[in-house]
């Protein structure tokens, strides 16, 4: 077996492609499309209430403008709206804007640290278990995101949510 040498600049290029291959391996994560058809989006936010209380609902908004929310429960009263192209694509600009597609998928693990008396800082997370959730999602032709907000958070979600809730809930 006869052993080639290679250049430095050869052997450092072959290290970045090596290391440029792996990188694309593990930020496998789906991306929003570029473009699709306004009449594949879909947004979405589903309203749960915490263990035993009553309530909830769903809204939803679809690409050719119809949109509903449902109220959950005993008298499940259906409110039926039409939102034009442009609240539609406002809509959607927010998304972009809060960096939606970039934000974990779950809020319900609330994370605090704490100093030890030894010095030390320790990291504690708690599952938040029987609490109001809502869980925002938006889809874009085959792509879907959807993060589930607690307690307020993530605050630009939330504030998202919020808005989205406004055109049904005067």
């Amino acid at each position: 077996m006869k052993i080639h040498k290679l250049p430095l600049p050869a052997l450092l290029l072959l290290g970045v492609l090596a290391m440029s291959n792996h990188a694309e391996a593990v930020d496998a994560t789906p991306v929003p499309p570029a473009q699709y058809p306004l009449a594949e989006v879909e947004i979405s936010i589903l309203h749960q209430t915490g263990h035993g209380v009553p309530g909830g609902y769903e809204i939803a908004i679809h690409g050719d403008g119809h949109g509903y929310l449902q109220n959950a429960g005993v008298n499940p009263a259906k409110t039926e709206l039409q939102i034009s192209n442009d609240a539609l694509l406002d809509l959607l600009n927010d998304f972009y804007r809060i960096h939606f597609f970039e934000l974990a998928d779950n809020y319900q693990v609330k994370k605090q640290v704490l100093l030890r008396d030894n010095a030390l800082v320790a990291t504690m997370a708690m599952k938040m278990a029987d609490v109001g959730s809502k869980k925002l999602c938006v889809r874009l032709a085959d792509y879907r995101k959807c993060v589930t907000i607690v307690n307020n958070q993530p605050a630009e979600a939330s504030q998202l949510a919020a808005k989205i809730e406004k055109l049904f809930i005067h």
